[in-house]
C-alpha cells in the first residue's frame, strides 16, 4: 500500500481524519462564527453548497468544538425516510422511545426538549443534512415542532445542509414562513487556488510525511485546474496520483503524473 511507500502513519486524504486535524479555510471559520451565533440567538439556519465542498466535513469540525455537557447534537444524515421517520430519529438520540401516533411523536419530541434544557441544561442542536430532500411539507412541520412561547421562543436550534437548489425550495412561497425566520444563511464555495495548495499540503504533513513537498506545484496547480476546488475531488485525485505514484515508484509526484492519473480517471 502506499501508505508504507510514502511512509505515512495514516492515509493522508481519507474521510476520518480526526475532526481537530482537518483543515479550515477562513469561509469555514466564518461558517463557524455564524453557527456560533445560531447556537446563541437557538434559531434556525441553512449552509449550502455544491457536491463535494466540504458542508458536512466543515459541521463535523464544528460541532467538536461544542461543549457537551452545554449542547446535545443530533444529527440527522437521511431524511427520505418521512417526517415520521425523522421523528423516531429524534426521539431515539434523545433516548426516548417513540409512541406508535405521529401526534404523540409530536409531542414527546417537545417534552423531551424541554426537559433537556430546564432540567439538564443541554441545549439540542438539530442538524439535518442532504436537506434538498426533505419532503416539500417539511419545512413548516420542522418550524411548528420547535416553536414555542408564542413564537417567540425556540425548543432548539434548527441547521438544515444541502445542496444549492435548497435556497430555492425555501424561496417559494409556501416556504416563506419558514426562510423569513431563518437566522443565518451561508454558502461554503469551493477552495481557491491558494487554499488547495494549503489543503493538499496540510493533509500531507498530517499524515506524517517526512519530506518536503510530495507534489510539485504545477502538480497541484493541474489538480486544481480539474477539480475546480472541490474537496472531494480533490481527495480523490491525490489518492489516485500516490497509487499511481507508488506503482512508477516515485517519490515526488509532478504535473505528468496528475495528467496521467486524470486520463485515466477520464477514461474509467
Amino acid at each position: 500500500m502506499y501508505q508504507e511507500f510514502y511512509g505515512f502513519t495514516r492515509l493522508p486524504f481519507d474521510k476520518d481524519i480526526p475532526p481537530d486535524s482537518l483543515f479550515v479555510t477562513e469561509s469555514q471559520q466564518e461558517l463557524a462564527a455564524r453557527l456560533t451565533f445560531l447556537l446563541r440567538q437557538h434559531g434556525m439556519g441553512l449552509v449550502t453548497g455544491d457536491i463535494g465542498s466540504g458542508k458536512s466535513t466543515a459541521m463535523r469540525s464544528f460541532t467538536a468544538q461544542l461543549d457537551p455537557n452545554r449542547y446535545l447534537v443530533i444529527y440527522l444524515p437521511n431524511p427520505t425516510i418521512g417526517m415520521s421517520g425523522l421523528y423516531r430519529d429524534i426521539l431515539t438520540a434523545l433516548h426516548h422511545q417513540p409512541p406508535f401516533s405521529k401526534p404523540r411523536i409530536i409531542a414527546a419530541i417537545r417534552a423531551a426538549f424541554a426537559e433537556l434544557t430546564q432540567t439538564k441544561h443541554r441545549f439540542p442542536l438539530l442538524v439535518i443534512d442532504e436537506a434538498h430532500l426533505l419532503p416539500p411539507q417539511a419545512f413548516e412541520q420542522l418550524r411548528l415542532l420547535l416553536s414555542t412561547h408564542m413564537d417567540s421562543q425556540s425548543l432548539a436550534s434548527l441547521l438544515l445542509i444541502g445542496q444549492p437548489n435548497l435556497r430555492d425550495i425555501l424561496r417559494l412561497a409556501t416556504n416563506q414562513a419558514f426562510y423569513q425566520r431563518l437566522t443565518i444563511r451561508y454558502h461554503l464555495h469551493p477552495l481557491d487556488l491558494q487554499n488547495t495548495i494549503a489543503y493538499i499540503k496540510h493533509h500531507v504533513q498530517i499524515a506524517g510525511f517526512q519530506g518536503n513537498n510530495l507534489f510539485t506545484d504545477d502538480a497541484i496547480t493541474r489538480i486544481f485546474d480539474y477539480t475546480k476546488g472541490v474537496p472531494r475531488q480533490i481527495n480523490l485525485v491525490c489518492t489516485t496520483a500516490l497509487l499511481a505514484g507508488m506503482i512508477d515508484k516515485k517519490t515526488i509526484l509532478d504535473e505528468s503524473t496528475i495528467r496521467k492519473v486524470i486520463a485515466d480517471m477520464e477514461r474509467n
